[in-house]
């Protein structure tokens, strides 16, 4: 018998683009998207919880991000919708805003925040990890963007 190969396409992918007015909210948009995806949530919100997560670039600190959320909501079994206290820090102790969006690229970015969230009643979410591939971060005009894609 001969070698062969295959190429088989992947369908268990979930892609996502959002488009929001600030980055703060770009990121805010992300936990909302997979706090929705975890399934019916009801009761009232948890208290605040901190989280950091750190990354060498905005995209792949967008993928962190999703996949601390992703973790954190399957092992608290918490959908975290709510998001406040946000900043992003260079390894240097800059924040990066807006206005500047970490255009050096040089250092650690680190983003702090506190997420809180409710208890899910039924888990449904499909979302197993954020994936590198074609993770992207932009500023466009006066908006920001983000493409990211999910295993599921």
């Amino acid at each position: 018998m001969s070698s062969s190969k295959t190429t088989v396409e992947h369908v268990g992918e979930w892609k996502i683009e959002i488009r929001a007015d600030s980055l703060e909210d770009l990121f805010a948009e992300t936990a909302r998207f997979v706090a929705s995806a975890a399934g019916p949530a009801e009761g009232p919100f948890d208290e605040w919880e901190g989280v950091t997560v750190e990354a060498r670039d905005k995209p792949a600190l967008l993928v962190d991000w999703a996949n601390e959320l992703i973790g954190r909501s399957e092992v608290n079994e918490r959908a975290y919708s709510e998001v406040r206290d946000f900043m992003i820090d260079v390894s240097s102790g800059t924040p990066v805003s807006d206005s500047r969006a970490a255009a050096q690229g040089d250092g650690l970015l680190t983003l702090t925040a506190q997420v809180r969230g409710q208890p899910v009643v039924s888990w449904e979410s499909p979302l197993k990890a954020a994936t590198y591939h074609g993770a992207s971060v932009q500023r466009t005009g006066d908006d920001w963007r983000a493409d990211i894609l999910f295993d599921v």
